[in-house]
């Protein structure tokens, strides 16, 4: 996969929070998408939702899964 390039400031800043965020052996995919979308200051788009998702999953390649029976949707429950 090649790196997503960001195409406006909104998503300048989630690259920005995902780069900042050091790889946590502990922390599932789910988990990385639902604090960095928690840390940026705006409400995301549907652009700025995929554009998270394919950030994340090029700048983690091998993400962790969730616990069998858990699921993306959970974690970002859990987060709010």
């Amino acid at each position: 996969m090649n790196r997503p390039e960001p195409s406006d400031d909104r998503q300048r800043a989630i690259a920005e929070a995902i780069d900042s965020r050091p790889r946590a052996g502990d922390s599932s995919y789910g988990q990385i998408v639902a604090d960095v979308a928690e840390a940026v200051a705006f409400c995301m788009s549907m652009a700025d939702v995929q554009f998270l998702l394919d950030y994340a999953h090029w700048r983690f390649p091998q993400p962790k899964m969730p616990p069998v029976g858990r699921t993306l949707k959970d974690d970002l429950k859990r987060s709010r």
